[in-house]
């Protein structure tokens, strides 16, 4: 099974554990960012100790709780982005 199909299979969780990212975690994250955004010409962002991003009453529609850290994928709007 690819990736676009776990993705659209997925399986949402959304209580999270106020628990700090290892930075060794951070370091393996980030490297996997840098590669996948020269490869796919994407802008994919690790967002950290963001308290405040799940806050709005939009971010409330999917009853997240205890969000801090995320990953944002962020491409050019077109048929091939997805």
């Amino acid at each position: 099974m690819d990736e676009l199909t776990l993705m659209r299979q997925r399986h949402s969780v959304r209580s999270y554990l106020e628990k700090e990212i290892e930075e060794e975690k951070i370091a393996v994250l980030e490297k996997t960012i840098e590669e996948c955004n020269k490869e796919s010409g994407l802008h994919i962002q690790l967002v950290k100790n963001e308290a405040k991003a799940f806050d709005s009453t939009m971010a409330h529609y999917g009853n997240f709780h205890g969000v801090t850290n995320y990953l944002a994928l962020i491409g050019k709007k077109g048929p091939d982005l997805e």
